[in-house]
This record gives C-alpha cells, sequence and structure tokens, in this order.
C-alpha cells in the first residue's frame, strides 16, 4: 500500500496528469464557490430584524456551514471526480507501471461514472447521516467517520479501478479477499480528501493508488 501511494505521488505531476488535475480542480472549486455564493444569496433573505449584527452573526453561521460541508463531503466530492476521471488516470498508470495490463471485459466509461455516482450518493447519504454524532461527540463522531469514510472510500475507488478490467461481482470478491489492506487505502484517501487544498489533489491521487492496487493483487 505505501509503494502505491509513493508511486502515485511521484506520478502527480506527470505531464498526461495535468488536464485531468486541471479539471479535478476545477471542478471542486467550482462546487465550492457556488455553495458559498448560494448561502451568501439565501442570508440577503433572511431577515435582520433591522440589527447589524444579526447579519454578521449570519455570515459566521454560513462559513460554519461551508467548513462542515467542505469536511463531511470531501471524500464523496472526490469519489465523483474519480469516476470521471478514473480512466484518463488508469491508463496513464498502467502504461508506465504495468503495460502488459489489457483491458477486455471490464466497463465501459458510462458503466463506471454510473458506479461511481452509486458509490457517492452512499458515501454522501452516511456522511450525511454522521454529522449529528459528530456534533453530539467530537471523539465519537471522528471515529465513525474515519471507519465510514475508510470503508467506503476504499471500496470506492478500488472497485472503480478494478471494473476498467473485470465485471462488478468479480471486482467485489477480489475488494473482499483484501478488505483490512484496501480499508488503510482508503481511510488515507478520505483523510486526505478533509484537508484543503489537498483535497484537490486526492481524486488523481485515490484513482491512481488503486490502481497500482488493483494491478498488484491480480498478479500475486
Amino acid at each position: 500500500m505505501l509503494s502505491s501511494a509513493a508511486a502515485s505521488l511521484a506520478q502527480m505531476f506527470d505531464p498526461k496528469f495535468r488536464g485531468v488535475l486541471f479539471l479535478g480542480v476545477g471542478g471542486t472549486v467550482a462546487l465550492f464557490l457556488g455553495l458559498m455564493f448560494g448561502l451568501q444569496w439565501v442570508i440577503t433573505y433572511v431577515p435582520d430584524f433591522g440589527l447589524n449584527w444579526v447579519q454578521e452573526v449570519y455570515r459566521i453561521i454560513s462559513a460554519s456551514l461551508l467548513t462542515i460541508a467542505f469536511v463531511f463531503l470531501g471524500a464523496p466530492v472526490a469519489q465523483i471526480f474519480a469516476s470521471l476521471f478514473l480512466d484518463r488516470i488508469a491508463d496513464t498508470v498502467e502504461a508506465t507501471h504495468y503495460r502488459d495490463a489489457k483491458r477486455e471485459h471490464g466497463m465501459g466509461f458510462w458503466g463506471i461514472v454510473r458506479a461511481g455516482i452509486g458509490f457517492s450518493a452512499l458515501s454522501f447519504v452516511l456522511n450525511l447521516l454522521a454529522i449529528p454524532v459528530t456534533l453530539a461527540s467530537f471523539g465519537l463522531g471522528a471515529i465513525v467517520m474515519f471507519f465510514v469514510n475508510g470503508y467506503l472510500t476504499g471500496r470506492t475507488f478500488f472497485e472503480l479501478a478494478a471494473l476498467r478490467h473485470s465485471m462488478p461481482y468479480d471486482a467485489r470478491a477480489l475488494r473482499r479477499r483484501h478488505r483490512v489492506r484496501l480499508f488503510l487505502g482508503g481511510a488515507l484517501i478520505s483523510f486526505l480528501s478533509m484537508i484543503p487544498i489537498l483535497n484537490f489533489f486526492v481524486p488523481l491521487f485515490g484513482a491512481a493508488m488503486m490502481t497500482h492496487e488493483y494491478n498488484k493483487l491480480t498478479r500475486t
């Protein structure tokens, strides 16, 4: 796992990755800028009861909500972008490190995108359900988030990489045989997705790392 992470980091600024990086960064920035401007727009329609300080309170609340969204929804957003850009990233990784890899019986681009959206929707719902637990007890909430996102992120990124070469049943079976290893990889990806700035790179990093993992596990 560590060797896969190191190889992915080393290739992050490969010229073939740059276009995907710009798309990923642009999409993530656009999403959260949209949230920010949307919240600011909503605030203008909230009554301030003639008190100037009320608007400032609204701004603080909206900034807090955006921060919560950034932290809790970083993983699902990364998973959506991974499903969109996986083919280009995986092709580059395999062309560099696994030249004998052949894509034969896997799902097509749109099949992978649909699978990625389905995984992301499940992750989104579970992350929303975890918010009350986190607000009630930060320590317990952090533990819940770690295990939920570690599992879901590892599953999503690995199965998306595997679906390029195999059908869903085979991809799930391979993941289950290596569930602990992939959980640890998913926990790393999930942790990085919660860090501002770094989360822009997470879709590329996660897709590259799990492409390495898939090729290594199918060769053992």
